[in-house]
């Protein structure tokens, strides 16, 4: 197979009658076969050809993850089209941005409140695309529904039944499949162009992790417009014939989890954060007892987790512990993501070891792996049998990873992508004309190939001491309480180290629920002492686990949750630095200002910030 529109012709071949897509209706889920998949995207696809799409034009998709994302997504590419996911949750503005840098000539909206917020801005634009409505009520004018073209196709067919066959047989390997735009932590969005021979060297070097086939099953969740679901979950799985169920409803996500139990679970950290969160708050609710048997079970599976960190079999009264603390604690945690996950895989940001070697002592390993778009998703990754807890795993097969001199992580091999759409000055700063990209990730290799990533370069804090700071080592120290769900260090030119935190609004009450504090309003809580003397503990504590230079003097409390649609987080819910910075920029400025000088407009903003009274530091750190 040299192209992605054989993967699905090749698995409706070689097993024609297995479940492909599990959706849930009225209750019960419904299954649809390899076969029947390949009916309704070849439909689709000579319904895009009979209506006029051309070869190598671009295709938007903007909705959801469901299953109509995933058929438009492959009619697109049997159809020799350019397939480009948009965000359900981007703003129409942010969505009619990519449209209109992608050129795209048909777009597929889940509904109309999804086609009306970007209509508006496309007025201006010398062609509206094609549209197709998945969702679209009956007698609607708004384009076509998903329907609507599947029959149009059937009747093309009819007609001529190779048609598809020889839309398919003009596709070139090295010809652009998907743009996939980035979510722009620090500027517009930039549309990575990936191959098909990008996309398959992909998933032939993902055959390092171990044998998935028709046995198991997956979950699809996370936006099929990221690389991380698209390509290691959506086309891996057909690649390896490994069916999937479509979470439809976030709100039951733990209910979807147990009936259907996965075998193979991709998720980004901030799953296994909660979920690790979650399991400290059920203990901290518990009996004496039961209190005292979780901290037993967890000294436990830490111990033997470290023997086999490092390749060796526990001592036999260790295992003999193990299976007791299994059968008391581990087995109950596992059922929470369904009881039968052989590994999960991690990427996007880093975990804390601590909530690693959790997930490991209780049985479930979490394998992190690093890459990005420009590198069709992952270039190092930890395997089953070859991992290291805190590294993000070694090189892929026929990748290269460099370390240049100032730190940054170099990656050359097959998966490297063919550039940013109409950028080519951008793609030569990226990409050495000897093929190595500039990741922009900070990191180092251990003697034993491991990578760890340490930082981002463009976030490296230099203080006005001259000492440089990866901030994100310290945001994760801090989001590893429970309490805190957002962190930003700031202090870039500063004399000092300052924290916009963002808190946890359902742990928040439930503290103030366990300590008899009366209140209905997070906002009040957060004004309440007791609380900012707490969060000053966690920071003064995550000020003992790093260098001097690197503790938090001051934090502040920000006043509401961060937000996409303000442009703070990117889909991802990754902080957009820049954007919060600016935002928060006076509440920032007023945690370096001195008391005695603060200005009257400044007093309600420092009602919000907080010094840190108390601070130990690792012994000989400064």
């Amino acid at each position: 197979m040299e192209k992605l529109t054989d993967l699905l012709r090749e698995r409706s071949r070689s097993t024609p009658h297995q479940p492909a897509y599990l959706v849930r209706r009225n209750g019960k889920w419904l299954t649809l076969t390899w076969a029947k998949v390949d009916e309704r995207v070849d439909r689709l696809a000579a319904g895009m050809i009979a209506t006029g799409l051309a070869p190598g034009q671009a295709v938007s998709i903007l909705g959801r993850t469901c299953l109509d994302w995933a058929l438009s997504d492959l009619a697109t590419l049997r159809a020799g089209a350019v397939s480009i996911g948009i965000y359900q949750t981007l703003t129409g503005e942010q969505a009619a941005y990519i449209l209109k840098d992608s050129s795209a000539q048909w777009l597929f909206a889940e509904n109309l409140s999804q086609l009306g917020k970007v209509l508006p801005f496309l007025k201006e634009t010398p062609t509206v695309p094609s549209v197709v409505v998945w969702e679209k009520p009956e007698g609607h004018g708004a384009g076509m529904s998903l329907a609507e073209l599947e029959e149009r196709g059937r009747e093309a067919l009819l007609r001529d039944p190779e048609m598809t066959l020889r839309r398919e047989a003009q596709i070139r390997p090295d010809g652009v499949a998907l743009v996939i735009y980035t979510s722009g932590t620090t500027g517009p969005p930039k549309g990575a162009m990936l191959t098909h021979s990008n996309v398959m060297a992909q998933l032939r070097m993902m055959d390092i992790i171990g044998e998935q086939t028709e046995r198991d099953i997956m979950m699809f969740f996370l936006p099929l417009s990221h690389v991380g679901e698209r390509i290691p979950g959506h086309y891996n799985r057909i690649y390896r014939g490994v069916p999937a169920a479509f979470v439809e409803d976030m709100n039951r996500i733990l209910d979807d989890v147990r009936e259907i139990r996965p075998t193979v679970f991709g998720s980004v950290p901030r799953i296994f954060e909660k979920a690790y969160t979650r399991v400290l708050s059920e203990v901290d609710r518990a009996s004496p007892l039961s209190k005292k048997v979780f901290r037993w079970a967890e000294q436990v599976g830490r111990a033997s987790s470290r023997f086999e960190q490092d390749r060796k079999r526990p001592p036999g009264w260790l295992r003999l512990q193990r299976a007791v603390a299994d059968r008391l604690v581990f087995r109950k945690i596992r059922e929470i993501f369904g009881g039968r996950v052989k590994y999960f895989i991690s990427s996007a940001a880093p975990i804390s070891v601590e909530i690693l070697e959790f997930f490991h002592a209780a049985g479930m390993l979490v394998l992190e792996g690093y890459g990005q778009t420009e590198v069709s998703c992952f270039c190092t990754l930890n395997r089953p049998g070859d991992y290291r807890l805190g590294s993000v795993g070694k090189a892929l097969p026929d990748v290269e990873i460099r370390i240049a001199e100032d730190g940054e992580v170099l990656v050359r091999g097959p998966i490297v992508f063919k550039g940013y759409h109409n950028q080519p000055e951008l793609t030569a700063e990226t990409v050495e004309s000897s093929g190595w990209i500039h990741t922009g990730d900070i990191g180092r290799l251990d003697t034993d190939g491991f990578l760890y990533i340490t930082g981002r370069k463009k976030d490296i804090i230099i203080t006005s001491g001259g000492k440089n700071v990866t901030p994100s080592n310290i945001e994760n120290l801090l989001t590893n309480h429970p309490l805190i769900e957002l962190a930003l260090v700031h202090g870039d030119r500063r004399k000092y180290l300052a924290a916009l935190l963002a808190l946890n609004p359902d742990k928040v009450r439930e503290w103030a629920a366990q300590r008899g504090l009366d209140s209905n309003s997070t906002e009040e809580i957060q004004k309440h002492p007791a609380l900012i003397e707490e969060i000053q503990r966690i920071v003064a504590e995550v000020n003992t686990k790093v260098a001097r230079f690197e503790s938090i003097k001051r934090f502040a409390l920000l006043p509401r949750p961060l937000e996409v649609e303000k442009s703070e987080l990117t889909p991802t819910l990754k902080v957009r630095r820049r954007v919060v910075e600016e935002h928060f920029r006076g509440l920032l400025d007023s945690l370096y200002e001195e008391q005695e000088n603060e200005t009257t407009s400044r007093k309600d903003l420092t009602k919000l910030s907080h010094p840190i009274r108390k601070t130990s530091h690792v012994p000989g750190n400064s």
